[in-house]
């Protein structure tokens, strides 16, 4: 086989959550860079749109569906338009999510319900959803967003690392009971990325300046850092990858 035929997504279609910037919009270019048509979904519509102007160059068809991940309408929605316009669902990536900067003692319920409503339960249910077309399908790869912080205590942040970790564990569950029939769900956990997801710490330049010297590679991740990543799990070269999460962090997660 070829690199092409072997890495290559030409005539598939793939499904990317929180599409608009960073990591999401990083993962959908390079998708489209190796064939796929891209729907994007994301809660912001402008840079949702213009997000989906971008991944465009790479000659694919590109669709931007704004909407929130927590909306179970707006996900029957998007399932009956993906289906509608391509007749398949191939890859899944879910990449929406929030942050909390906020230790255990400032943390309200409030807090925990919101953040796990987007970061744990809506990767659920995208999962459910589009897994049970992909096992009508016969064949379909799901790629979770965790983070450095399921492997590795981020101090102050207990909340964000107890739902990456279950992202985690979700991954492996789903992987196990959904590859006899033919769908692979596996997961990427990045360190320390330079999108908006980190605007707030970058307002604490030793806080930045302390990480990054804790980074092997030496500096802040960027979207194109998992390029390599997502073509490995979404296409047929990672189809003996299952239940598996691949740590992108520079080497954070070393020590």
């Amino acid at each position: 086989m070829t690199l092409e035929e072997i890495f290559g997504l030409a005539g598939r279609t793939a499904i990317i959550t929180g599409g608009a910037s960073g990591l999401g919009k990083g993962m959908a270019s390079a998708l489209a860079a190796a064939g796929a048509n891209i729907v994007l979904v994301d809660v912001q519509r402008d840079p949702v749109e213009a997000s989906a102007h971008d991944v465009s160059s790479h000659g694919t068809e590109v669709l931007a569906l704004p909407g929130d991940v927590t909306d179970g309408a707006f996900l029957e929605e998007t399932l009956f338009t993906v289906l509608k316009k391509f007749g398949r669902a191939d890859v899944l990536v879910c990449a929406a999510g929030r942050a909390l900067r906020k230790n255990a003692l400032e943390s309200t319920d409030a807090d925990f319900d919101a953040l796990m409503a987007v970061n744990v339960k809506a990767v659920f249910q995208w999962n459910r959803a589009f897994g049970r077309q992909m096992i009508d399908q016969g064949k379909g790869a799901i790629i979770n967003i965790a983070s450095q912080g399921a492997f590795s205590a981020l101090a102050g942040r207990p909340l964000y690392s107890a739902s990456k970790a279950s992202i985690v564990q979700l991954t492996k569950t789903l992987a196990l009971d959904w590859i006899k029939f033919g769908v692979r769900v596996n997961a990427i956990a990045p360190g320390l990325m330079d999108t908006p997801f980190i605007d707030e710490m970058k307002r604490e330049p030793s806080r930045i300046e302390r990480d990054i010297a804790r980074i092997p590679v030496g500096r802040l991740g960027r979207p194109d850092d998992l390029a390599g990543a997502v073509l490995l799990l979404a296409s047929d070269a990672g189809r003996y990858i299952v239940g598996q999460t691949l740590i992108v962090d520079g080497g954070w997660t070393i020590y």
